[in-house]
């Protein structure tokens, strides 16, 4: 039977809607990476922060906001900026599968 201009068309919508599935699952996944490691990275952050600096954050409720939106700030542009690479290692697909000894 040959390919009629109706096919072709649904065929190719077909395969247009599959690239951009796998565009926006490809996207959904990095982005629950980079949330991850801004997750992470926020935890850790938080910890090395000084807690008792009034000098740098401030006094009191205004001091402890403020320590706690820059920490979250960092957290994300270090996320973003994908130079840590917890992100990568998570949406990064596994090539070889270990050894069974």
């Amino acid at each position: 039977m040959l390919p009629t201009a109706t096919s072709d068309v649904a065929n190719t919508a077909t395969v247009a809607n599959h690239s951009n599935a796998g565009a926006q699952a490809a996207r959904k996944a990095k982005d629950a990476g980079q949330q991850f490691e801004a997750m992470y990275l926020r935890q850790m952050l938080d910890e090395v922060m000084p807690k008792d600096s009034e000098a740098l954050f401030g006094k009191g409720t205004a001091g402890m906001v403020w320590r706690s939106m820059l920490t979250d700030a960092l957290a994300t542009t270090l996320s973003k900026t994908g130079t840590i690479g917890i992100a990568q290692m998570i949406i990064k697909p596994k090539t070889t599968a270990p050894e069974v000894k």
